[in-house]
């Protein structure tokens, strides 16, 4: 699963007015904001100039923090938690386990109280240095839930991502992740609880909460998610396809012909449903059926490699069955099977112009190139056969 990081909150700093008694607060204030305009906002490969002036600003608001006349002040726990969320990215980043899970929980520790103290605060610096805190703490966490999934630490990832969720409540990407690792440490409770939170939103989701349904057991529930996930995005391949599979599984095979069908006759340039209509016919074993639909998909879509594909596996299996038909005849009945073997090799060329086109739109699917060497296997084509296999280890 590739895992991308939230986007980081944007700086915003204020023109606060100054007071002498602020004088540590002020300091810590002036060289963070120094460290940012240096360090551009990254958490990696940090100038050492930037980092520079974070230490100057963490030993000032240490200082403020502890200080009488600051240590209650909103601004004094919105810079604790920055500066310390800041300190906990970098260090993680940079490979200091130890060292970024101390600064994360001074600034976690931190952050409850400056969200408390700015809440009936309008000062927009506070707000959005406070965001930009939320942000990297939750980065944070991603960073954790990331490490944990890759070594198939399902229950971790988890932990780490809900934990992520404390900073950026409701955030998409962070509820996502945290149901696919609940899904994979078979919490699927709690995943179907996450998934819900983003449809009719998101077709991951959708197709994520059909799926733990169905590893749940409740078979009714992942049809009913992935037929309401197919009007949500008619157009997403992935859910239709889930949609054909359950529906078949189910015992729905005619119902979801039928409304592929349906769909066809209502939006006839869809290219995409002939497609999809010879998935569902193949599905069923009417090879015949599927191959009329995966020909209507080469008119209705002809840039579609899928249709030509389809239509070449379909008849190379055909003629994979003729010629096996034709081993099995007795040797003392040669014409007979002569006529047969010709049977086969003449259909399987038939084949042959839906392979050239599959492989021409789509050189990299290797299932494609597959067929096309079977084909030349069942001609008794050596030479071609090695040269595809070329192709193949080569893609």
């Amino acid at each position: 699963m590739k895992i991308k990081s939230i986007l980081l909150a944007a700086f915003l700093f204020g023109s606060t007015v100054a007071f002498a008694q602020k004088g540590e607060l002020n300091k810590a204030k002036t060289k963070y904001s120094s460290y940012a305009t240096i360090g551009g906002g990254a958490v990696e490969n940090v100038p050492e100039l930037a980092l520079k002036e974070l230490a100057e600003a963490k030993t000032a608001i240490d200082k403020a923090a502890a200080h009488e006349k600051t240590k209650d002040l909103p601004e004094t726990w919105v810079y604790l938690t920055l500066i310390n969320s800041e300190y906990a990215i970098i260090n993680q980043k940079s490979g200091k386990a130890a060292e970024g899970e101390a600064s994360y929980k001074a600034a976690g520790d931190a952050f409850a109280k400056a969200k408390s103290l700015s809440e009936a605060s309008e000062e927009k610096d506070l707000k959005s240095n406070l965001e930009r805190a939320a942000s990297l703490l939750a980065n944070y966490e991603i960073g954790n839930g990331v490490k944990a999934f890759d070594t198939n630490d399902y229950a971790a990832a988890y932990t780490a991502f809900n934990n992520g969720l404390k900073y950026m409540p409701g955030d998409s990407t962070l509820t996502l992740y945290a149901g696919i690792a609940a899904q994979n440490s078979q919490k699927y409770d709690e995943a179907i609880s996450k998934f819900k939170q983003l449809i009719p939103k998101s077709s991951d989701a959708y197709l994520s909460l059909s799926d733990a349904y169905l590893r749940k057991g409740d078979t009714a529930s992942a049809v009913q998610y992935i037929n309401e996930a197919a009007t949500h995005f008619p157009d997403s391949a992935k859910i239709i396809n889930q949609k054909i599979v359950l529906n078949i599984t189910t015992g729905n095979a005619e119902k979801v012909i039928s409304d592929i069908e349906k769909q066809i006759a209502a939006d006839p340039s869809n290219g995409d449903l002939p497609f999809y209509l010879g998935y569902a016919y193949e599905s069923v074993k009417q090879p015949d059926k599927a191959l009329e639909a995966y020909k209507k998909g080469m008119e209705a879509k002809p840039d579609d490699a899928r249709n030509y594909g389809a239509a070449a596996a379909i008849i190379l299996n055909k003629a994979r069955d003729i010629y096996n038909a034709a081993s099995s005849i007795p040797t003392n009945k040669e014409p007979e099977y002569k006529a047969k073997m010709k049977e086969a090799y003449d259909l399987a060329d038939t084949a042959v112009p839906y392979l050239e086109k599959a492989t021409t739109l789509d050189p990299k699917t290797s299932n494609y190139w597959e067929n096309f060497r079977f084909y030349y296997q069942l001609k008794g084509d050596d030479a071609k056969a090695k040269e595809i296999t070329d192709k193949l280890n080569s893609l």
